[in-house]
């Protein structure tokens, strides 16, 4: 995963009953034009920020990709229902 990425994915997840969003598994097309998918192992933080037309939601999530475990962050922008991926930190 390119640390300075920023990629629109299709993204699968789950509500609860009271509105709180949990992300599961999500695609993205990398830049050799491959579709990646993968599936979140751990949602270690979420916080609500007010940027943007309705805000947005950003996770921190953490994953196994390629054999390495990844922690990288999905926007979900709530205006536009769409999910970002953005950057991701240094594996663990």
């Amino acid at each position: 995963m390119d640390r300075n990425l920023r990629y629109p994915v299709q993204m699968i997840f789950v509500t609860s009953t009271r509105g709180d969003i949990t992300p599961l598994k999500f695609r993205y097309e990398d830049k050799e034009h491959q579709i990646i998918t993968v599936k979140v192992d751990e949602v270690r933080a979420h916080k609500e920020m007010t940027i943007g037309p309705g805000g947005s939601v950003i996770f921190t999530c953490a994953s196994t990709i390629f054999g390495m475990k990844i922690i990288y962050d999905l926007r979900y922008e709530i205006g536009t229902h769409k999910w970002i991926l953005s950057g991701h930190r240094d594996p663990l």
